[in-house]
């Protein structure tokens, strides 16, 4: 393996101007660096990225701590997060905890011990003890997606009862009276705040609910969603719309209609929540209230290494805004036959 001596003794430079070269500190003429440069090529010389990174103290390597990566959502928001970190000469290590608080901490203490150089977080939203791991570390900490009010880093989030509130009225805009509400765990802090939004506007259309209102804890997963899905349309106050926390769940929703032989929407109105690219090409494609996926990535992106490059910044949150994307799954209620 060619070392640095020889690439200096190659060069006829000094050890140390070959290091200033490589790590790009100091001055270093022109012709010097062209000499130093061509005698890596010459020699095949490949700096050591480690060695490099134990002497600058940072790795340029970000970790993203995920609920479920297989969620068609966390894995846009991850692709987002991703590009956004790669155009600014970081990589990203993906861990994806399961929903499992024991399987997050062990990610959290795997990245403290790869030395990221920084964590982005959507937590489990079940408990804070790896928390306290980036917090001895000092590592800068940006929330997404679902928020931990008790800790003090930065975040990304989004209005999710601003996003509850538009799905809900959207579909009692067009007539309907009889909705229900499918969501998935109830310990996430967005989907109670989805369900209170869509509370909300039942309340200002005054229509009556009670607890048959929303049907949760249908773990995401699809089989699971579409028994929950069954068992309600199959019931005999069978609903004319459904509102879908999120936009898995809804197409667990047609796909458990098309089984029980109804037509959309002429039988059931469905709304989602997220728009991701799935969403757009559904039959028929699907009305959902659309996060900003893109922005909520690059956003996160720069709030911690805004923090990893200056280290005394204070946390700053970021709240943006949903948008209802009205498509053919929803109809008014005056056209049902």
């Amino acid at each position: 393996m060619t070392t640095m001596r020889e690439v200096a003794d190659h060069a006829e430079v000094s050890v140390a101007t070959v290091s200033r070269v490589i790590n790009n500190i100091g001055y270093v003429s022109p012709d010097l660096k062209d000499r130093v440069r061509e005698a890596m090529h010459a020699l095949n010389y490949q700096p050591s990225a480690l060695a490099r990174s134990l002497r600058r103290q940072e790795t340029r390597t970000i970790g993203m701590l995920l609920p479920q990566v297989d969620q068609p959502f966390f894995a846009a928001l991850a692709f987002a997060i991703e590009t956004a970190l790669f155009d600014n000469d970081y990589r990203m290590l993906l861990c994806s905890a399961q929903e499992d608080e024991e399987k997050e901490a062990a990610y959290a203490e795997i990245l403290v011990r790869q030395r990221v150089d920084g964590v982005i977080l959507v937590p489990t939203g079940r408990g804070t003890a790896l928390l306290d791991l980036f917090a001895q570390r000092a590592l800068p900490l940006v929330l997404v997606d679902r928020d931990l009010r008790e800790l003090n880093a930065s975040r990304v989030l989004v209005d999710n009862f601003r996003g509850g509130y538009e799905g809900m009225a959207h579909l009692l805009s067009l007539g309907h009276r009889n909705v229900r509400v499918i969501g998935t765990t109830a310990y996430s802090r967005a989907m109670q705040e989805r369900m209170a939004g869509a509370e909300k506007a039942l309340d200002d259309y005054g229509v009556p609910h009670d607890g048959e209102l929303i049907v949760s804890g249908a773990l995401p997963r699809f089989d699971m969603v579409v028994e929950t899905a069954l068992a309600l349309l199959k019931g005999s106050a069978r609903p004319t719309a459904i509102f879908a926390l999120t936009d898995v769940t809804a197409v667990g929703v047609m796909h458990a209609a098309a089984k029980h032989g109804l037509q959309l929407p002429r039988d059931l109105s469905v709304v989602g929540y997220d728009d991701i690219p799935l969403a757009g090409f559904m039959i028929p494609s699907l009305t959902t209230v659309a996060q900003p996926i893109h922005e909520i990535g690059a956003t996160a992106a720069r709030l911690l290494l805004d923090r990893i490059q200056q280290p005394g910044l204070p946390p700053e949150t970021v709240e943006l805004n949903t948008r209802l994307v009205v498509r053919d799954s929803t109809m008014k209620i005056a056209e049902v036959t």
